[in-house]
């Protein structure tokens, strides 16, 4: 247990912080399961909608801690090769 008035308080802090960040990486899950089921459904434009959404959740994670920037950028980049795989087999489909 803490005992001095500052390791009380950066336990209150911690406290907060490991929410947030538990908040916004389930955040960040739900918005790449939709996405995937969008690709997966073949709805490009609903698939464009919440690849935006993700990569905003993404960068915002990178900011503020929760992901380390390199990695949000790796997996952004692994969502758009799947949206440009999804786009060209659709146009080959067409």
């Amino acid at each position: 247990m803490p005992r001095s008035i500052s390791a009380k308080k950066r336990v209150r802090q911690n406290e907060r912080q490991r929410a947030r960040n538990r908040h916004l990486r389930s955040r960040i899950r739900s918005a790449r399961r939709t996405f995937l089921e969008a690709v997966a459904a073949a709805d490009l434009d609903r698939a464009r909608t919440h690849l935006r959404e993700c990569e905003r959740l993404l960068h915002r994670a990178a900011g503020n801690g929760p992901l380390h920037r390199k990695t949000a950028g790796r997996v952004i980049g692994r969502l758009r090769r799947r949206l440009s795989a999804a786009e060209h087999t659709a146009g080959a489909a067409t």
